[in-house]
């Protein structure tokens, strides 16, 4: 061998390892309905999204799959959370496509968004385009929409999901006609009865506390989701805190949607936006890791009436407490 050949072959060499030990690019698979299939593009933009949020040198506790029913894809993200692997609502007043749309701090405090769907109702015309339909609640405050605030809606067939880290709750309650319905969580004593960290509207359940049913009792506002065939988004529970986020790309049978769900096991499951605003966001690199399963601690799961009252001044009491003790240390 002489040594152009040589040279020539450490050269090879040096640009494979090169490739081997370049570091791996994130790929972020972009899933929505493009009226008739599923694509591959954002083609809306939206108010809010369910994201998942991972620590950063921590294994995403996320799982992917895909598959199809009667005929349509669908996509889910499975979603066991943690302290480290966690679901939060996200909201912009203005409106941004759903890549954009997630908690800058966050990322900055060293956290990375795994994933996310495309989650509540809007205003898609006029001059209120993006305006929420019922409920936005952000670490545990209500979000606003140029001062007003996105409190649940009431008797227009709109359910709004509570969930902590781990655990979720749905409830049909809000306001109509300047009062409010559905249960006893608000007087104008009290303010609002609730301890949730995120909240936000959808349509109808097909689950709730673990039986098929809808708690908005067949109320269909101005549209009838029920019969209106298009491509549809779901936010589920199992009974193991398992967490879905599921987009089906085209129409499916209220029947199948339910045995898809049943087969499922889950405890509680409710209808979000859909159609043109059917979406999904997640990093390929970061699913389908390898993780150990934990013992779910008891959380802190969303509470109503009197409960949330004691929980909200237990919270505020421990946070004075904490910062008069750091108060003192640092005297």
């Amino acid at each position: 061998m002489n040594l152009r050949s040589l040279q020539v072959k450490m050269l090879c060499g040096l640009l494979f390892l090169c490739a081997f030990l370049r570091p791996v690019q994130a790929e972020t698979v972009i899933n929505s309905w493009d009226e008739t299939k599923k694509a591959h593009y954002q083609r809306r933009r939206i108010s809010t999204a369910i994201n998942i949020y991972t620590k950063e040198g921590t294994i995403p506790r996320v799982l992917h799959e895909t598959g199809k029913m009667d005929g349509v894809e669908y996509d889910i993200l499975r979603i066991d959370p943690s302290e480290d692997t966690f679901l939060k609502v996200d909201y912009s007043e203005t409106p941004v496509y759903l890549s954009q749309l997630y908690d800058t701090e966050l990322i900055e405090q060293g956290y990375l968004r795994v994933g996310g769907i495309n989650a509540g109702y809007f205003v898609n015309n006029s001059y209120q385009y993006g305006r929420p339909v019922g409920a936005v609640r952000v670490n545990n405050e209500w979000t606003t929409w140029h001062g007003e605030a996105n409190t649940p809606a009431y008797g227009t067939g709109y359910a709004t999901a509570y969930f902590n880290t781990y655990d979720m709750e749905l409830r049909y309650h809000g306001w109509r006609n300047y009062s409010w319905q559905g249960d006893h969580n608000w007087s104008y004593w009290t303010g609002y009865l609730i301890d949730a960290e995120n909240a936000i509207s959808g349509s109808y359940t097909y689950f709730a506390d673990g039986e098929e049913q809808d708690i908005t009792h067949g109320d269909i506002g101005g549209i009838n989701y029920h019969r209106y065939g298009r491509a549809l988004t779901i936010f589920a529970q199992k009974p193991d805190h398992q967490f879905l986020l599921i987009e089906f790309y085209g129409t499916v049978s209220e029947s199948s949607v339910k045995e898809f769900l049943r087969n499922e096991g889950v405890s509680d499951a409710i209808r979000l936006d859909g159609g043109g605003s059917c979406q999904m966001i997640y990093e390929a690199e970061l699913v389908n890791q390898e993780y150990p399963e934990l013992e779910i601690p008891e959380d802190r799961s969303p509470s109503f009436d009197r409960d949330a009252v004691e929980r909200r001044r237990e919270s505020v009491e421990f946070i004075i407490a904490r910062n008069n003790m750091s108060t003192h240390k640092d005297s």
